[in-house]
């Protein structure tokens, strides 16, 4: 029993048009989104972070899912401390399906929702508790700067381990790489508080910019708000290392698309260095092209820009316009994958160790593969995917600019950004469609 394909199941034959056709439309779509915002948006218009104010989350219900999640965690780490040596081990479909891409559209949908349920802040929690502390004390004080930089550093490991490490599918490598995060980022919040878990675990900060653009949120006061997901984004504050959190995520998928390209596969079949070296080189040079690109897009607009903003300023500042584009790409590569083995994952979840067990009676199930029989829809999904990403990644980026760059040269200072976008509309989608 194998994986499937990280990048999905379709290929540019399965396009219903010609393939020239798509990228010709994608650009024009975003040419024309562009247009007519210049024309019909002068102004800004979500300044304000404001939306319609529904209930505030009883505090049993959010114990309550907060014991289900740990419950799975726990026994995906039976699994992965005592389960067989076998594929069929749950942990790997876990950590690679369920958790790292089941993330984008519970909080893509949901908003910040992982961020109250991450089972490490209510180990945490369980810990403070027994030292008789508060969880957001800790022993030191955390610095703001410190932002989500250890979060990126952590998504670019996790990356090599999904893309590049040759053992991932060993219980020893999983093993390794689950008992270094649990441990910086626990031990991290004993030392920090609990805002080290927001700072340093990669699957919340995935979670949590990933839901800056949802359509729900929690205003300061706990309550639940519906809110335009434009509104979300234009009025969202990111953290220091945003950039680097979007830039390794979309690099890290982009290199995934590239990795599974005929030109890239006979390059390593041909070559005497390791595939290590090849990966990890790879890995790091597609996370610089995207980090470079949208950095000189944010140095090209600072001519353009008010007074007091600063040029470092630029690329956190615009970050958030980027997330759109980083949900429409991870749904066009990950979604059949999710599909697929987020229910074999939960069919072999129930028996852990493989001892004839039905935990959560579901080991009799079968795998439902229907939704992905047809490679045509699945096609159509992912080019509607990644150009939809990108539109809304527009609009974002020219609601953010409005607040940024002078009234009177507005116009051709988003164009360095639209310029970077359209660049990775035609990349995204000869990558994933690439033979």
């Amino acid at each position: 029993m194998t994986l499937v394909p990280m990048h999905g199941i379709a290929s540019r034959q399965d396009l219903p048009l010609p393939f020239e056709y798509v990228v010709v439309g994608a650009t024009v779509a975003l040419l024309v989104s562009f247009v007519l915002m210049f024309f019909g948006w002068p102004d800004r218009r979500y300044a304000e972070r404001k939306g319609k104010r529904l209930f505030r989350m009883p505090a049993p219900i959010t114990w309550l899912v907060r014991i289900v999640v740990l419950a799975l965690y726990l026994l995906a780490a039976l699994a992965l401390v005592a389960g067989e040596e076998r594929l069929t081990n749950p942990v790997f479909g876990f950590v690679f399906a369920v958790v790292w891409v089941g993330l984008v559209p519970l909080s893509a949908l949901f908003g910040p929702v992982w961020a109250a349920v991450n089972p490490l802040r209510t180990i945490h929690r369980g810990l403070s508790a027994l030292l008789r502390t508060k969880p957001e004390e800790g022993l030191f004080t955390l610095p703001k700067s410190v932002g989500v930089w250890p979060a990126a550093l952590g998504l670019l490991l996790f990356a090599f381990l999904e893309l590049v490490q040759p053992g991932r599918t060993t219980l020893a490598v999983m093993q390794l790489y689950v008992a270094v995060w649990f441990v910086v980022c626990v031990l991290g919040a004993v030392l920090f508080g609990n805002r080290w878990i927001g700072a340093a675990d990669p699957f919340e900060a995935y979670a949590t910019t990933v839901a800056s653009g949802a359509p729900v949120q929690v205003a300061r006061d706990g309550v639940i708000q519906l809110m335009n997901p434009l509104r979300a984004l234009a009025t969202w504050k990111p953290p220091p290392g945003t950039t680097a959190v979007v830039c390794v995520l979309l690099g890290s998928t982009a290199f995934d698309s590239f990795a599974n390209t005929s030109w890239w596969v006979r390059r390593i079949q041909d070559s005497p260095v390791p595939y290590e070296v090849w990966g990890t080189g790879g890995l790091l040079v597609m996370a610089a092209i995207v980090l470079a690109t949208f950095a000189l897009a944010c140095v090209a607009m600072k001519p353009f820009s008010r007074r007091g903003v600063s040029v470092r300023a630029l690329p956190r500042l615009m970050a958030p316009s980027v997330v759109p584009i980083l949900v429409g790409y991870a749904i066009a590569h990950y979604l059949t994958l999710l599909l697929i083995e987020g229910q074999r994952t939960f069919i072999n979840l129930s028996d852990p160790l493989g001892l004839g067990w039905n935990l959560l009676g579901t080991a009799e199930f079968g795998v439902n593969t229907f939704l992905v029989m047809n490679p045509m829809p699945i096609a159509i999904m992912q080019a509607v995917a990644i150009v939809g990403g990108h539109v809304i990644g527009i609009v974002a980026a020219h609601e953010r600019s409005l607040a940024i760059l002078r009234s009177d040269r507005a116009v051709r200072g988003q164009v360095p950004m639209l310029a970077v976008m359209v660049f990775y509309t035609i990349a995204g989608l000869l990558l994933l469609f690439s033979p």
